[in-house]
C-alpha cells in the first residue's frame, strides 16, 4: 500500500502568488488550496525582474566587482532606466533589474479578502517605507478609506504606480488609477 501527501502535509505552511499572475488565476488556485496554508501576495514594491551576477550600479560607474567602492549606496533606491521616449520603465538596483513603477495592490484589498489572502508583502523602499506600512494597516482595518489611502500611497512613489499583472494585463499599466478615473 503506498501513502500518498500532499505538501501541507510535507510541511508547507505558505505560498506567494507569483507577481505575474492576475486575481482569476489567484481565485483558480485558493479553489484548491490545502487547508492550514496561507496564501501571501505582493502587493506593494518595485516588481522583481531579473537578477545577474554582475552588479549593474558598479559596472553603471564602471568599476570592477570586487571594488564596487558601494557606489549603489549614492542610488539607495536603484538608478531609473528609461526608453528612447524618456519614459521611465526599469531600475537597476545592485545585482537586481526592477519595475521603475511600484507595483501597489491597495485599491484590491476588497478583492484580495473575497480571495482569502491571509498575507500583503509590502517590498521596502529607501525612504517612508513605515508611511507604507501604515497607511495599508489603517486601510485593513478600516480605519482609511481605500480611496484615501492610494491617494496618499501616490504621493510616496519614487516614480509612479503600476497593477497591470493584477488585470491579467502587461506589468506596468495601471488599470485601477483609470478606472478610478474614468468615474469621475
Amino acid at each position: 500500500m503506498s501513502i500518498t501527501t500532499g505538501p501541507a502535509d510535507q510541511g508547507l505552511k505558505r505560498w506567494v502568488l507569483p507577481v505575474e499572475l492576475s486575481h482569476e488565476t489567484l481565485a483558480e488556485m485558493q479553489k484548491g488550496r490545502p487547508d492550514g496554508v496561507e496564501t501571501e501576495v505582493f502587493a506593494y514594491g518595485r516588481l522583481p525582474l531579473a537578477y545577474s551576477a554582475r552588479c549593474f550600479t558598479a559596472r553603471a560607474h564602471n568599476l570592477p566587482k570586487d571594488d564596487c567602492q558601494y557606489r549603489c549606496l549614492d542610488n539607495p533606491d536603484g538608478l531609473t532606466l528609461s526608453a528612447q521616449d524618456d519614459t521611465r520603465f526599469l531600475a537597476i538596483n545592485g545585482i537586481q533589474t526592477q519595475s521603475a513603477h511600484t507595483y501597489y495592490l491597495l485599491p484590491e484589498l476588497d478583492r484580495m479578502r473575497e480571495l482569502e489572502v491571509d498575507i500583503v508583502r509590502i517590498s521596502p523602499q529607501y525612504n517612508q517605507t513605515d508611511k507604507v506600512t501604515e497607511i495599508f494597516d489603517r486601510c485593513l482595518r478600516g480605519e482609511m478609506a481605500l480611496s484615501e489611502g492610494t491617494r496618499k500611497l501616490e504621493q510616496l512613489m519614487p516614480v509612479g504606480s503600476c497593477d497591470g499583472y493584477w488585470h491579467g494585463e502587461a506589468g506596468m499599466e495601471q488599470k485601477a488609477q483609470a478606472a478610478a478615473q474614468s468615474l469621475v
